[in-house]
């Protein structure tokens, strides 16, 4: 009786909330009242609101199922800095009787605390998980070392690493090792990584291929180049398979070092040995290239990127860092007409590149007397640009006719773009 009058008072709000807006083709609200109640968590801007709305609908089992909408909703808080409520709802949500304790459950609120910035909070669910019913594995380990790593606690990845076996039950395996060995080249002490590297199989662990990677990584990112070309050489005797993160390592140290066009040459060394390209390996040329001044070259990759084909017939699609880095160089080359086609492309994925560069883009326009293109530019950034970011826009429109005087071209372009295409 007691659970038929928990479903009967559930969901009330939303039968009120959204019984005006139902059709005979979607479900209504008492019908699918989560659908509902995530469509509500999703448009609520109160921190509150949100809140009580998620422990309305917390207690349906499908709701644990939602990975987004938990996700969702801790990032959203987080950004209006309450930690108070993230706490109430992951707590909650560890205390309900009717949300599962499985290790996979348990180990998602503790990565929602991790990227909460909440590390402590992370720690106790950690050591929360054997009082729940769920046994610890090195799969908890990683995900707690990753947390650490994550909010930049390297001291405490250490020490709890140091821990495990004796403290909490758990071998670090494989993937917590990994963890150590990036947290390590993090703190520039690659040469203890690689150290750490020779005592694995001591434990009983041997390293993969991941593991040299993320050492490799490590000398990269310290801009040690002999150091690299010195661990490559081991892993080369050491007679490991390299991978694509392998090939990228490569072709990254060599655009950091001006040689891009050496780097490109990797495409083909990869693919003579059946590994494929990935976005990053094109996103790192053009990258590189950009830096040497050779915005040409980094258009040839990128149309070679878009054309590119794996064996199974899937592709490389750029993504919103290979858009904003060929548009900022273009506008800095004054490469206008190719700077309006890569921000087109952009904004027909649903990208609004950096406001300064498209502005940057729209003055270069101007003052080559391109003024269509520039009224096609603000055009279609003012249809592409939703919410808080249309009125920073709008702000940025207006400030193109307090520099021009009030028949210039660029003050009737931005006149006509406020008149047909921002909604009121």
């Amino acid at each position: 009786m007691a659970a038929a009058l928990r479903r009967s008072l559930r969901f009330p709000l939303f039968r009120r909330r959204f019984s005006a807006h139902s059709t005979a083709t979607s479900p209504t609200p008492s019908s699918d009242p989560i659908s509902a109640a995530k469509s509500a968590i999703r448009s609520e801007s109160d921190p509150d609101r949100l809140v009580s709305l998620f422990e309305s609908a917390a207690h349906d089992p499908s709701f644990y199922d939602d990975r987004q909408i938990y996700r969702f909703s801790i990032l959203k808080l987080a950004r209006h800095h309450r930690p108070d409520l993230i706490e109430r709802l992951l707590e909650g949500a560890k205390s309900n009787p009717d949300s599962p304790k499985s290790e996979g459950f348990l180990l998602r609120l503790l990565s929602l605390y991790s990227e909460a910035g909440m590390p402590d909070h992370a720690f106790r669910t950690f050591e929360a998980m054997p009082g729940l019913g769920c046994r610890r594995t090195d799969r908890s380990l990683c995900a707690l070392l990753s947390a650490f790593l994550k909010n930049d606690c390297v001291d405490r990845l250490q020490d709890v690493f140091d821990r495990a076996a004796d403290e909490f039950g758990i071998a670090p395996g494989i993937a917590s090792y990994n963890v150590l060995l990036r947290a390590l080249c993090s703190i520039d002490e690659v040469e203890k990584a690689r150290a750490l590297l020779d005592e694995m199989p001591d434990k009983g662990v041997e390293p993969d291929i991941i593991c040299y990677n993320t050492v490799l990584d490590g000398y990269l990112k310290k801009g040690d180049y002999s150091g690299f070309d010195e661990f490559l050489e081991e892993l080369n005797r050491k007679k490991f398979s390299p991978n694509v993160g392998t090939f990228n390592c490569r072709i990254a140290a060599l655009c950091a070092q001006g040689k891009s066009f050496q780097a490109e040459e990797l495409l083909e060394v990869m693919q003579s040995k059946r590994i494929q390209p990935n976005r990053i390996s094109f996103n790192t040329l053009i990258d590189g290239f950009c830096k040497e001044g050779n915005i040409d070259s980094a258009m040839k990759v990128y149309e070679r990127m878009k054309g590119f084909k794996r064996p199974d017939d899937t592709g490389v699609s750029p993504d919103f860092k290979t858009y904003t880095t060929l548009l900022e160089d273009l506008v800095e080359k004054e490469e206008f007409g190719k700077g309006v086609e890569i921000c087109k492309e952009c904004l027909e994925k649903k990208w609004a590149p950096p406001f300064e560069t498209v502005k940057g883009l729209i003055d270069g326009l101007v003052k080559s007397s391109r003024v269509n293109e520039a009224k096609d530019v603000i055009s279609m950034m003012g249809k592409g640009i939703k919410g808080d970011a249309r009125d920073a826009w709008k702000k940025i429109e207006e400030s193109f006719s307090f520099k021009k005087s009030k028949a210039s071209p660029l003050l009737l372009a931005s006149n006509h773009r406020r008149r047909s295409h921002i909604p009121e």
